[in-house]
């Protein structure tokens, strides 16, 4: 998937310029199968996929600590990439 496609579709999605920017490129870098769930909520915002790892589920982060859906996306495969951190932060109710 192009960057340019989803920084365009953050900007249609209520996203300013600069954070479009800077979430489009660190979404460009995602781990399966959390790039495939990115591709289809580009395609269609009402399609979030769900995914649990370490405790913590997208849609759970999305509702408890009111994350959009890339936020949530970018979280998850942080969690994935460097649990420890990841989980140790969150505990400690930084979103």
């Amino acid at each position: 998937m192009e960057k340019d496609c989803i920084y365009n579709v953050l900007l249609e999605r209520g996203y300013d310029e600069k954070s479009a920017r800077l979430v489009a490129t660190e979404l460009m870098t995602l781990n399966k199968p959390l790039d495939a769930y990115l591709e289809k909520w580009v395609q269609k915002e009402s399609d979030i996929s769900d995914y649990d790892a370490y405790g913590y589920s997208i849609k759970q982060l999305m509702e408890e600590r009111n994350m959009t859906y890339p936020a949530a996306l970018l979280t998850m495969d942080w969690l994935m990439k460097e649990p420890d951190a990841a989980v140790a932060s969150l505990k400690r109710g930084i979103k």
